[in-house]
């Protein structure tokens, strides 16, 4: 008998055990009034974000106790009459929260070992764009000033920098395949473009089953899926001949891309109507400028519709280089065949006609042609 109740009394601890199983936020709130209700919210599989539980604000401070979580996921508090929110990542594990009201972003949040990885991974990712930031300026000025060897120096440095970003992101996801910072950490390699469909689908894979059926999973899964689909269509890519294409200038002349190959060229796909190709065109320019006679040449593709707009926006931007245009729009041949589905696009060529980069702007397209032509000319 006494063996029967000492079996009970193990089963009844084990079910409290269960039921009190879950995730509880304490946290030190400033400058809020009392009474402040605060919103706990999830976010469903239709990717919808939904309140979960509520509280209140008592002396700066709150406390509330959270049901047990299935899978991962972010979960995020809002406060009532308080834009903006703190963002955080669900798990069965005590979360202290220090949070302030003018700066919810910056809210400090400690527990769990996701939170600690994300949190990790979101202030190391913060840090690489901050340098960036400041070698960009430094950058900038040193060229200004015609300081060729100082200039040289900050983009090395930036290579250097972009070289050190890409091992951390991709070592992240390696490195914490049980973990649903690896499916952040993955969709980030995706839209930075520092991956290739194929490598994403091989890291994916490698994820375990958790992870791939987490919402955050399948929406990464079909991020992939769309890329697939989108690449599989694609007739132009890095490692690929690019295929020559001839169609009228503004002159209403035959230019086809041969006759306009340098050592390196440009294939440039914009439009008079393009706001982002239209800033990003006195870069271009300085570019163009820069490296001309080192053997760089530019051929501009525009999907315009109006023949006055093409000319007068090449006018306008001092766009010295060759220009070709259908006047079809989104139904220009040469898009469709070089898979271009956004602009501005550009295409980088080796002087055998080999795609060797693509879709670089600002600093990083000047980093390349330098590479690929003469450092010296910096």
């Amino acid at each position: 008998m006494k063996k029967i109740a000492l079996l009970a009394t193990i089963v009844l601890l084990a079910a409290c055990e269960k039921k009190e199983k879950g995730y509880s936020i304490s946290a030190d709130v400033a400058d809020f009034e009392d009474g402040t209700v605060v919103y706990v919210n999830t976010i469903n599989q239709s990717n919808r974000p939904t309140v979960i539980d509520s509280t209140t604000i008592q002396q700066n401070k709150f406390q509330i106790a959270l049901p047990p979580v299935e899978n991962s996921d972010f979960n995020f508090l809002t406060f009532k009459n308080v834009p903006g929110n703190v963002l955080f990542i669900a798990e069965d594990y005590p979360l202290s929260m220090t949070i302030h009201k003018d700066s919810l972003r910056s809210s400090i949040i400690k527990g769990g070992v996701e939170n600690e990885l994300f949190f990790t991974y979101l202030n190391k990712v913060k840090a690489f764009g901050e340098e960036k930031i400041e070698l960009n300026n430094q950058y900038q000025i040193a060229s200004k000033l015609n300081e060729t060897e100082k200039a040289k120096g900050i983009i090395a440095k930036r290579q250097e920098l972009n070289k050190k970003e890409i091992e951390f992101r991709k070592g992240y996801v390696d490195q914490n395949a049980n973990s649903l910072v690896s499916v952040i950490a993955l969709g980030d390699l995706m839209n930075l473009k520092i991956i290739n469909v194929k490598e994403a689908k091989e890291k994916y894979a490698a994820l375990n089953d958790t992870l791939r059926t987490s919402r955050l999973g399948k929406n990464l899964d079909r991020m992939i899926a769309s890329a697939l689909a989108v690449s599989n269509q694609k007739r132009v890519d890095i490692g690929s001949k690019a295929e020559d294409f001839t169609a009228p200038t503004p002159e209403g002349k035959s230019l086809s891309l041969k006759q306009s190959m340098g050592k390196i060229t440009i294939v440039d796909f914009w439009a008079s109507w393009c706001k982002p190709c239209r800033m990003e065109n006195p870069n271009v320019v300085r570019v163009y400028n820069k490296y001309h006679k080192k053997g760089l040449n530019i051929i501009g593709v525009s999907l315009d519709k109006k023949q006055a707009s093409w000319t007068k926006a090449i006018a306008d931007d001092n766009l010295q280089w060759n220009h070709v245009s259908n006047l079809q729009f989104w139904q220009d041949p040469i898009a469709r065949a070089y898979g271009v589905r956004s602009i501005p696009a550009t295409f980088i060529l080796d002087e055998t006609g080999n795609v060797i980069a693509k879709n670089l702007r600002g600093p990083a397209l000047e980093e390349k042609i330098s590479e690929l032509l003469d450092q010296k000319s910096l």
